[in-house]
């Protein structure tokens, strides 16, 4: 296995190898309780993440599942089984795993996690879902996904990149409800907009929810504190250029956000069907 002196010299470069640092592993105690934040990206999961973690009393919340993360933690692992091996080193001191999990990280987690319904669950969705789409976008065109972490390409307006980030946040969000009603779970609902209005009554929120007594938890772990992203000019002409240009495909006929327009194949192939059943019913067949 991995040495922790090796992991946290070798992996600790940039701002996303941080997350994999010995630094800020925990040392090793049983698990009690599970938590599952259920996200999209762009929610400012992150943020609360980050801030979790710094109280000690959350674990460390981060996405493990995520692929491109779960290969650095398999090398970490080396013959423990993954997901045991991060258990083991990043369960807080009083006994809380969490992981963040978009939807599309569903089936890994079920895959990996032998009792998945034992986690408790936590909805994080964004308010204004114009404005995660376009920091989505962005995030995807200059690679820069957390707030210290540098663009490797500059943004540019995209209408249709910004429609596509729009319809998956909104797709991830609606299969998280559908899974999570489905399993009879009704999660601990937040918002972005709440949590960097008030980070710490969002953190007492999750801690009377998860029956967890911050003032039992003292940590000696590493901490990171994320700065929350600016706002910035050019976000807002993006909002407003992508709001007059929906509004004008819209008028011309053509696909926009939450609307695929049929195109006349689709109409054609639609009429077609009902022909041919009304003329199968008048033959009987």
């Amino acid at each position: 296995m991995m040495s922790e002196t090796k992991s946290s010299k070798d992996i600790s470069a940039g701002p996303w190898q941080r997350q994999f640092d010995a630094a800020y592993d925990f040392p090793t105690t049983p698990v009690t309780t599970k938590v599952a934040f259920c996200t999209t990206p762009r929610c400012g999961s992150h943020f609360l993440g980050h801030r979790l973690h710094g109280t000690g009393a959350f674990g460390y919340p981060l996405e493990y599942l995520n692929p491109g993360n779960w290969h650095v933690w398999e090398k970490r692992a080396g013959p423990t089984p993954p997901l045991d091996y991060i258990k083991s080193v990043r369960t807080g001191p009083n006994g809380v795993f969490s992981v963040k999990l978009h939807h599309e990280h569903l089936a890994a987690f079920l895959k990996q996690e032998v009792a998945p319904l034992d986690y408790k669950f936590i909805h994080l969705q964004r308010r204004d879902l114009m404005k995660q789409a376009i920091s989505f976008a962005r995030a995807q065109q200059t690679g820069a996904w957390i707030s210290d972490m540098p663009e490797k390409a500059a943004g540019s307006y995209d209408w249709s990149l910004i429609t596509d980030k729009m319809d998956a946040i909104s797709r991830g969000n609606a299969d998280w409800q559908s899974f999570l009603s489905s399993m009879g779970i009704q999660p601990l609902q937040l918002y972005y907009e709440d949590v960097v209005a008030d980070a710490s009554a969002a953190i007492a929120q999750i801690a009377d929810y998860l029956g967890v007594a911050m003032d039992s938890v003292v940590t000696t772990a590493t901490t990171f504190t994320p700065q929350q992203q600016k706002k910035t000019a050019q976000a807002a002409d993006w909002l407003s250029r992508y709001q007059s240009d929906s509004r004008a495909a819209l008028a011309q006929g053509r696909s926009v956000a939450g609307f695929s327009h049929p195109t006349n194949a689709t109409i054609w192939r639609g009429r077609t069907t009902r022909v041919a059943k009304k003329l199968r019913q008048k033959a009987g067949l």
